[in-house]
This record gives structure tokens, sequence and C-alpha cells, in this order.
């Protein structure tokens, strides 16, 4: 199996089945912020995302904001909702996984990785055993990296997963 390949692909990240992972055992949600839960470069949280956080939550989900944004933007995101995060995550890099795992005492096979990016998000959800679910980007527009990073993803899609995305 490649390192690239998301375990499933959504098209929004509402579409998740909360209840079918909680009675598979997951017990933690890695949510991305810019381009999964939020349109790129955006103010705070917007009622979508707020209330899927919630519903996170009162699942019994820990829901942690995983991001390679500053703190400053991940601080500005969430604005009053209260939900753990962790910012400048260095993704795909597993240690940062791994530790935000560690430190909310989760295993990485119980904890589900919600990202727009098979190079950051997945790849690194793959390498430290999370399990990995690919969500379309909410916009096209992206900063002139992910833009970079999203040509080398369209090769990938097409010629190592054999996907059309």
């Amino acid at each position: 199996m490649s390192l690239f390949r998301p375990k499933e692909i959504l098209k929004i990240f509402t579409d998740l089945d909360i209840p079918r992972y909680r009675e598979q055992g997951f017990e933690m949600v890695l949510l991305d912020v810019d381009n999964t839960i939020a349109a790129p470069n955006t103010g705070s949280c917007d009622e979508r995302a707020r209330k899927f956080i919630l519903d996170l939550q009162k699942a019994g989900f820990k829901v942690v904001i995983f991001s390679n944004n500053n703190e400053k933007r991940v601080k500005m995101f969430l604005g009053d909702l209260k939900a753990d995060y962790w910012y400048l995550a260095m993704k795909p890099l597993p240690c940062s996984y791994l530790a935000v795992c560690k430190k909310m005492h989760v295993k990485p096979s119980k904890t589900i990785v919600m990202g727009d990016q098979l190079i950051t998000d997945i790849l690194g959800a793959n390498l430290s055993g999370c399990y990995g679910i690919y969500c379309k980007q909410l916009q096209e527009k992206d900063s002139k990296m992910t833009a970079f990073n999203r040509r080398i993803e369209k090769f990938i899609w097409r010629n190592v997963l054999h996907e059309e995305v």
C-alpha cells in the first residue's frame, strides 16, 4: 500500500460518519484547518466547523486542531471554541503526530487524521500509524507552497494511486 493512500476520501469534512468511527473504537481526531475545515486564511471558525467540532466532542472524541500554521492563526481560528491545538506541526513528519498522541494518551491506531493534502496530512498519518482521511479542499485558491504541493499531488493521484479526485 502506498504511504500516500488515504483510508477514506470525503467530499467535505462534515461527511464523516461520527457514530461509526466511535463504534470502531477511535478516540481522537486531529483536524487540519486551512482548506479542510476552514477556507484558507479566514478568520475564526464558522458555524459549520464549530458544529462539527462540538459534535465530535459530544460523541466522546478528543479533538485537536493540528496545523502547520503558527499559533496566532490557530488561536484566531478557534476563537472562543474550547479545543486542544498543536501548531507548527511539521507535517508530514511523524514526530508531531506521535507527540500529540502521547500527550493526549491515545494510541495512533485510535487516532483519525483529517486533512486536504496527501503529502502532509495523509503521508504523516500513514507514517505515524494513524487513520488518514482525505477531505477534498474547500477552495481552489492556495498559497504558493500549497499550490506547488497540489501539482505533486495530482501526479501522485494519477500515477501512484491511479485515481482521479
